[in-house]
């Protein structure tokens, strides 16, 4: 693995998201509780950028249609998005929040 820093835990306020570029990806990154997850920023159901969505517990609503997504497998819950987004491995060094994207 090869883990790059992504943001600092400051930047990520508890129960909210951020959106971060790393090798030409954006990816969603959210803080639940002290634990940080990352994810595919964009819905496939209609391009929604889900940092931007409501997070409740370990889910995130797409701000667009409502479509929910884990944040720790990128699982989508229900409709309209018809499937799921990829997830990343995430780590915290420091102030550090590292994400493994290939």
């Amino acid at each position: 693995m090869a883990f790059t820093k992504a943001i600092t835990v400051q930047e990520v306020p508890a129960g909210q998201g951020r959106q971060v570029t790393i090798k030409g990806k954006t990816l969603a990154v959210f803080n639940v509780g002290g634990t940080f997850y990352a994810i595919d920023d964009t819905c496939p159901h209609r391009a929604g950028s889900l940092w931007e969505g409501e997070v409740e517990g370990t889910e995130v609503a797409c701000p667009l249609h409502g479509a929910r997504f884990n944040l720790a497998t990128g699982a989508h819950l229900c409709p309209p998005a018809q499937r799921g987004v990829q997830s990343y491995p995430v780590q915290v060094v420091g102030d550090e929040v590292q994400i493994d994207v290939p």
